[in-house]
């Protein structure tokens, strides 16, 4: 005789469709497909303001960054505004924001030169302790205004300066200067020589000579 318990039966369902559940039968389907309807047309309209939004973004950026553009320009003279005699070399901001001047090299028949007083010595033969009168402004590091000019070496015809102002006058055509300058937001270029097209660059070369003031 088995010991086992008898098997439990499980009972059976058994689903009977009512004339509600046969209408919604029905009509599902439709309702899916107006559901579908209607949120593709949602979903794509997300996607239209929220690429407009990025654009928009975009070109704000870019509205900004031209509204602060610096344009940076060297350049050399040698009389004043009042027709004073004054060998010189500058930088002028012709943009819409300001310059960070970054490294600036100065070179003389293609050799970098350190500072004026080694540029005097090696085109206009100034002598270590020779009296002179020179006057030099910071430039590296230094911020440029919009329409400001720094003349951050000038070297006055008076009579302590001697035959050096002519020799530095017809020096200026052999003299190569370049700089590299970044906007606010970062972005920065480099410029060789007068009238040159600044050229973007990623960061501010460090290999250059650097000028010193003094």
């Amino acid at each position: 005789m088995s010991d086992e318990p008898p098997e439990e039966r499980q009972p059976s369902v058994h689903f009977v469709e009512t004339p509600a559940f046969r209408r919604l039968a029905r009509w599902l389907p439709f309702a899916m497909v107006g559901h579908f309807t209607i949120g593709v047309p949602a979903l794509l309209i997300s996607l239209v303001v929220a690429y407009g939004t990025y654009v928009q973004a975009g070109a704000t950026q870019r509205m900004q960054q031209a509204a602060a553009w610096p344009i940076v320009a060297y350049r050399t003279g040698n009389y004043t505004a009042d027709g004073q005699r004054l060998i010189n070399l500058s930088f002028t901001n012709n943009g819409l924001g300001p310059a960070l001047i970054g490294p600036v090299e100065v070179r003389f028949r293609g050799r970098a030169m350190r500072s004026p007083v080694d540029l005097l010595s090696a085109c206009c033969d100034y002598q270590e302790n020779r009296a002179m009168q020179l006057r030099t402004s910071p430039i590296v590091n230094v911020a440029l205004r919009p329409g400001e000019e720094v003349l951050f070496m000038s070297f006055p015809a008076v009579p302590v300066n001697g035959e050096m102002v002519d020799l530095l006058d017809a020096a200026r055509e052999e003299i190569a200067v370049r700089a590299c300058y970044c906007s606010i937001f970062d972005d920065c270029w480099t410029i060789d020589g007068p009238q040159s097209q600044p050229q973007s660059v990623k960061a501010c070369p460090t290999n250059w000579t650097v000028w010193q003031e003094r």
